[in-house]
This record gives C-alpha cells, structure tokens and sequence, in this order.
C-alpha cells in the first residue's frame, strides 16, 4: 500500500489565506460568546482548577478555565526542581488521577511516582471532554461584584496577558459567572484583588514554612466559599490562611478542587447566594 503525505488537498488549498482567518475568527467568536457566560468561572488552570472543572463539568454546570499563561497544569509541571517526577498519595487524588488514565508507578506502601505532564495534560483532556472551556493567555485584574455587607462577586475582568506585559491601558473584557473560583496556586490573584478592593474584608497573608503532610491536610480542610460567590482551590487557600508551604506531592491540590466542586454544586443547586 502506497503511503501518503500530502499536506494538504487542492480542496482546501482553494481557501485564501484570509479565508483561513475568517474561518478562525468566526470559530473563536462562537467559542468566546459561549465562555464569557459560565456557571463557574476558574482562574488559573493549575491540579486543583483543572480537578474542579472537570468534576464540575461533568455534572452539567458550564465552565470556563482562564489561564494567564499558554499552557495548563500550573506549578505542577515542573515536577520537583523540574525532574519529570511527582508524588501521590494512596486515597481519592489518586482515584482521580487514575480516572483521568493517569499511569501510577508504586513507590511505597501509600505513595505513587506520577509524571507530573500526564498528569497535567490528561486532567486538562478530562476537564475539556466533559465540556469545561480553556482560554489561555487570559489575565484577570479585577471583579465584578454586587454591594452589601459582604459584596457578592459574580465575575471577574481580564485583559489578553499580551497586552498586560506590554503596560498598555485598555479596555478589558468581562466574565459573568455564579460562582469564581481562585485556583491561581502562590499567587492568590483573585483573592488579592479582593484585599485591594475591598479594605478590612479579608486578608491574605501568605502562606507559613514548610510541612508537607500539615499543608497537604489543611488546603483541604480549608477549601471552600470565601465569600458570596468567591471560592478558593489549591494553593491559594494557602495563601489565604496562611497554612504550611507543601512539598512534592499534589494529592492536595486534586483533593482541594474535588472539594471546591462538591462546595460549588451545593451552593448552585441549593440555591445559595
């Protein structure tokens, strides 16, 4: 059988080039008005926002990812001092990763070697096949929020990362969503511009020195509703209550964003403001 390499067919060779980017801009136009409006809006595209937006996905909410930069899994993908290597432990984080077709080498009684790209790329795969939407290259800089005694924040404002480097003033663009979620890991974003924007509300101090298994147990613990509207995953409920740094093993940012999914589809369906 003769192999075949084209490149391309004369059909589609007949498209111009502007035609090429038409086609585009009418696929993203479609792609942006169906995100811009989620039930759930996740900053940060690291374990734990990926987690909550496959697992929130999957049960029928409408989620969009926004990531600042271009690609997904956060902090995670370096490994450990970027060796492909990352550690597990025995329990639920595992049974996700193992649901995402993650491949999990035994290295003791309670742990698992995980390569910390599979396991970034095929979250992301889970999250985007049950219909979570990823839009990289986003950066939010503020929210948007309804007044009273604790505002209510129903959404956030971004601006293409580009344009933030570049120290241009624009206008931005804006998500409206039920429910925001800061899963931006050490930076805290979203919960910091809160601080700014709203004096004496809530503090962010940054997180404590390091304990692995203390971290690993209190970024569940403390994962949740941050204020009407505002949930916290990951690392950044580290930030918020200043918890113990964490170490090599990501069964806390997975856990963290199966928890921050099971707090929002309460909240949403119960009808929580």
């Amino acid at each position: 059988m003769e192999k075949r390499y084209d490149a391309y067919t004369e059909r589609a060779a007949a498209h111009s080039e502007g035609g090429l980017a038409r086609l585009i801009i009418r696929a993203a136009a479609r792609v942006l008005e169906e995100a811009l409006e989620p039930d759930v809006a996740i900053v940060g595209a690291g374990p734990a926002g990926l987690t909550a937006a496959w697992l929130l996905a999957e049960r029928g909410f409408r989620v969009t990812i926004l990531e600042r930069g271009l690609g997904v899994g956060g902090g995670m993908r370096g490994g450990s001092t970027l060796l492909p290597a990352g550690l597990l432990a025995e329990g639920l984080g595992a049974e996700l990763a193992r649901r995402a077709g993650v491949r999990l080498e035994r290295a003791s009684e309670d742990l698992y070697i995980v390569d910390p790209t599979e396991l970034s790329v095929k979250l992301a795969f889970k999250a985007i096949e049950a219909g979570a939407r990823v839009i990289p290259g986003v950066y939010v800089e503020d929210v948007i929020f309804d007044p009273g005694e604790k505002p209510r924040i129903r959404g956030v404002v971004a601006l293409l990362s580009p344009i933030v480097e570049a120290g241009w003033h624009v206008d931005p663009i804006y998500v409206e969503a039920k429910a925001v979620v800061d899963a931006t890991g050490h930076d805290a974003d979203v919960l910091r511009i809160v601080e700014r924007r709203f004096p004496g509300l809530l503090r962010v101090p940054g997180m404590s020195a390091l304990n692995v298994w203390e971290g690993e147990r209190l970024v569940v613990e403390k994962t949740g509703r941050v204020l009407p509207g505002l949930y916290a995953a990951g690392m950044s409920v580290a930030e918020l209550y200043n918890l113990p740094r964490m170490g090599p093993i990501f069964t806390g940012m997975l856990v963290s964003g199966a928890k921050a999914a099971d707090a929002i589809e309460a909240d949403l369906r119960g009808g929580t403001p």
